[in-house]
């Protein structure tokens, strides 16, 4: 599971360089050991989560993830451990996704899109979905990350990025990435949703505890660059 926490282990270390950057003097070595110690806590934490639900995230995606002859049909990633089905690739030429050269290295520069979507409990309640008939906007995918956790993160990007002569891994777990016309399903283990917070801003006013698995079908109708 060594690329599960790279989404998730900035916010981490941002917290702790933060901390030391207030004081006056900075012990870089104690700085380093506790960023270490931070990474190694966060990966027990969610390795703990993972071993109990990992038979109910399974479950879900044998019941759930099927193809037309009712065959079981999904695929698990070995890396951030989210089970998906792809409905439909979309049109690969519609959209190419892009990297750009941050303090931290490379980052995958957000697109605007319209999707249509539904989020689930695993016993199929409802929580949020998009209106029907009415696919919803982001001019800038980052604030649905934000909202619905590093799932979505990874349920968009491409595994591998091409660009200035080298080959980038994002480690998304489809080939391209997510383009128009794309329709996937997926479910995540807890913490690469809503965590440790409790959700009540769904579509459906259902609170979704905290440390809660969910499942998301997402369909793209449009995407394109998005704004800063």
């Amino acid at each position: 599971m060594k690329n599960i926490t790279k989404f998730l282990m900035a916010f981490l270390c941002l917290g702790v360089l933060f901390t030391a950057c207030n004081k006056d003097n900075i012990d870089y070595d104690e700085l380093i050991r506790q960023q270490q110690e931070a990474i190694k806590k966060e990966k027990a934490r969610q390795d703990s989560l993972y071993k109990d639900q990992a038979p109910l995230l399974l479950e879900y995606a044998k019941q759930n993830f099927k193809d037309d002859a009712g065959q079981a049909n999904y695929v698990v990633d070995d890396s951030t451990k989210i089970i998906y089905q792809v409905l439909n690739p979309g049109d690969k030429t519609s959209y190419t996704y892009k990297a750009q050269l941050g303090n931290g290295g490379y980052v995958i520069t957000s697109p605007s899109v319209t999707i249509n979507f539904k989020g689930q409990l695993l016993n199929g309640t409802v929580f949020d979905q998009s209106k029907e008939g009415t696919p919803s906007n982001y001019s800038n995918l980052s604030p649905a990350i934000n909202k619905y956790g590093g799932a979505w993160y990874y349920a968009f990007i491409p595994k591998v990025i091409s660009q200035d002569g080298r080959e980038l891994k994002f480690n998304g777990l489809t080939t391209s990435g997510l383009v128009k016309g794309s329709k996937i399903r997926f479910v995540a283990p807890s913490y690469l949703g809503f965590d440790e917070k409790e959700f009540k801003d769904g579509s459906e006013k259902i609170t979704v505890p905290k440390n809660t698995p969910v499942a998301y079908t997402i369909e793209i109708t449009t995407i394109s660059t998005g704004s800063n």
